[in-house]
């Protein structure tokens, strides 16, 4: 009998990988297609687009250093964890600000994807969460798999990745968030991942796994990098709540 619960555990451990592992391979497919599109929305460097050279004659250009919006202890209170650093990059049409922490040794991670692993495991005996069709993002956030992958996806990081990123766009941000959503939806098997967010600029979104939030008020667009940030739904709701109001 104990062999065969030896065997069962096994299984189980083995099941859940593959599992997580599928929906990071969906997550890098997202990512992937995103920044090709990013890519080929971006303007030319070497070329004002014609958005910007109407913007620069009427004035009414709109440029916000995303550093300016979430400030490194604002940033602190709403994470839970020291942000001990920020770092700003600029480029053609868009602002970054990166959020680093300071970096948790490898046993240490290990050990936290190890808990939530188990938590998962623990949780299988009790019946799974019943959502409707339209709300399939609610499942990897009752059952704990989003923390699960994330804190996985952090064991393979660079140890000197972000914790945080607030990416501003101030050009083609409507037609950016709908390319955005498209692109998940034609990578999601016609299941609703992303959840809707509304109250939050004038259109935003949860993305699969909670692991961005995005959203755009007037021209501008903020995209809100989760990947690393766990209950990533609260945090980033909070974090785009403190931005809005200072664009």
């Amino acid at each position: 009998m104990k062999k065969v619960l030896i065997i069962a555990a096994v299984l189980v451990v083995v099941m859940g990988i593959l599992a997580t592992a599928g929906l990071l391979y969906v997550g890098y497919r997202v990512k992937n297609h995103i920044e090709q599109q990013a890519a080929a929305l971006r303007p030319d460097a070497s070329r004002p687009s014609p958005a910007r050279v109407a913007a620069a004659a009427e004035g009414t250009g709109h440029r916000v250093e995303a550093c300016s919006l979430l400030s490194k202890e604002e940033a602190s209170q709403i994470l839970g964890v020291a942000v001990e650093r920020t770092q700003a990059k600029e480029a053609s049409g868009e602002s970054t600000c990166q959020y680093f922490v300071k970096p948790r040794p490898q046993q240490q991670r290990t050990a936290s994807v190890a808990d939530a692993f188990m938590k998962i495991a623990k949780g299988g005996a009790t019946p799974e969460p019943e959502v409707k069709a339209n709300e399939a993002y609610k499942v990897s956030r009752q059952t704990g798999m989003d923390d699960l992958a994330k804190g996985i996806g952090g064991l393979v990081a660079p140890a000197d990745a972000p914790y945080l990123a607030v990416r501003v766009s101030w050009e083609n941000a409507r037609q950016g968030i709908s390319i955005l959503k498209g692109t998940i939806a034609g990578n999601s098997a016609g299941v609703q991942t992303t959840e809707n967010l509304p109250g939050i600029g004038d259109e935003a979104f949860l993305g699969p796994m909670d692991t961005m939030l995005v959203f755009v008020k007037g021209e501008t667009g903020v995209q809100i990098d989760l990947s690393q940030v766990p209950k990533g739904r609260d945090k980033g709701v909070a974090i785009a709540r403190t931005i809005v109001p200072r664009i």
